[in-house]
């Protein structure tokens, strides 16, 4: 999206002044302490390489007042970025989710449809051929067996009725091998869906007191608030996750069932927790997993 689509986002407005105050990036970010690249992404409008909107938040509060522009304009405008942006991202779930529900209905249609012709398959194979048993019948007759005796020297009309049944025991062969080819790919896909559950992980945060918490995963913000003492959050998903903290000291994280402690990935200064899970730690201000 070009900057003439987005005229209510800060990036715009940080960019324009900038400009009329003739300021170089390297000059600010010495003044502010804020590193280049983020302050190039604060007027691009790239948020996602920041840790989390309570740090973004800060750096257009600051740079906003550096290029005298009124910080509560620039913060409004990056609040109605976020809205946009989850509306976006809650349409694209919703479409997922469509899309989830009708490739489980086409494999549920394909699963019956497998079944049936399993079912006709070995219909077909064991039920007692009807011709078979007759040739059966025949043979076991006295009469029979003299004719067969008479007929023995023909060789040519021998090879013939051997034939016909010969071709009828390869066509069962055939469809045995198939039965069991589609045998082993139900019981491949059967494999398959049991991984994919294996792979869902749970994290449950209790909350001592009022905490803010920000959880992402590497597609979206899974959660961000104000959470209030005694409150709950229970999460499902595949991860990897980053959590964030405001008040860590207040939040006892669990996770897979087994409780995680936050004193190692804690700022002793400002009291603020940030980590990956299953493992990993983040630094103060990107996510790399």
């Amino acid at each position: 999206m070009s900057e003439d689509e987005k005229p209510n986002y800060p990036g715009i407005l940080l960019k324009e002044a900038r400009k009329k105050k003739r300021r170089a990036f390297r000059k600010l970010s010495s003044e502010l302490g804020i590193p280049e690249k983020y302050l190039e992404a604060l007027e691009e409008n790239n948020f996602s390489i920041m840790a989390g909107p309570t740090y973004i938040r800060g750096y257009l509060r600051a740079y906003s007042k550096k290029l005298d522009l009124d910080p509560t304009l620039v913060l409004r405008s990056y609040e109605r970025y976020l809205k946009e942006t989850r509306k976006r991202e809650k349409r694209l779930e919703n479409k997922e989710n469509k899309e989830n529900k009708e490739n489980k209905k086409f494999f549920l249609i394909l699963s019956l449809i497998i079944v049936v012709l399993l079912f006709l398959i070995v219909l077909f194979i064991f039920l007692p051929d009807e011709k078979t048993e007759n040739l059966n019948n025949r043979m076991s007759d006295p009469i029979h067996k003299v004719n067969t005796k008479i007929l023995k020297g023909n060789n040519l009309d021998l090879a013939i009725s051997l034939e016909k049944p010969a071709k009828e025991i390869n066509l069962k062969t055939k469809n045995l091998i198939s039965e069991e080819n589609l045998t082993s790919s139900l019981e491949d896909d059967v494999d398959n869906e049991r991984k994919k559950i294996q792979d869902i992980n749970t994290i449950r945060i209790d909350f001592l007191g009022d905490c803010w918490v920000e959880i992402m995963d590497n597609k979206s913000v899974l959660e961000y608030k104000l959470a209030k003492a005694g409150s709950q959050i229970y999460l499902e998903g595949q991860g990897p996750f980053k959590i964030l903290f405001g008040h860590s000291k207040r939040a006892r994280l669990i996770y897979n069932g087994k409780h995680v402690s936050l004193a190692s990935t804690t700022n002793g200064k400002t009291n603020v927790s940030c980590l990956v899970l299953p493992k990993g730690r983040c630094n103060e201000f990107a996510l790399s997993y």
